[in-house]
């Protein structure tokens, strides 16, 4: 999980995804169930980790950052800034990782004109 959220596209199914994997997880650490009707929120306080998708975030713009800085020759750099040439078929295009770094970017900008 942790391995692959650097490059996932960000869409709200895998968000979801990500979020129930990580609370099954920790509930089994923590020792509880469903049943016991404890808060997602105190369960991640209790072990002492962030929320999944913020942290994955955080590794998306290390990463960014990290290829940002490789020479301009490399691939992952090429394939970063590459634009495909062709047409595209039909329809809505999927999402792409780089449309999720960017709303996350926005995102940021948001929180912090609203603080």
């Amino acid at each position: 999980m942790t391995y692959r959220i650097e490059m996932r596209e960000e869409t709200n199914k895998t968000k979801c995804m990500l979020r129930v994997v990580e609370m099954m997880t920790l509930r089994t650490i923590v020792g509880k169930t469903r049943r016991d009707r404890v808060r997602n929120t105190d369960i991640r306080e209790q072990c002492g980790v962030q929320d999944v998708v913020r942290w994955g975030r955080q590794r998306k713009r290390q990463w960014c950052s990290h290829v940002k800085r490789m020479d301009k020759n490399s691939l992952p750099r090429i394939v970063l800034e590459g634009k495909p040439v062709g047409t595209r078929p039909a329809g809505r295009p999927p999402k792409r990782w780089k449309d999720s770094r960017q709303s996350t970017s926005q995102e940021i900008l948001q929180r912090r004109a609203q603080n």
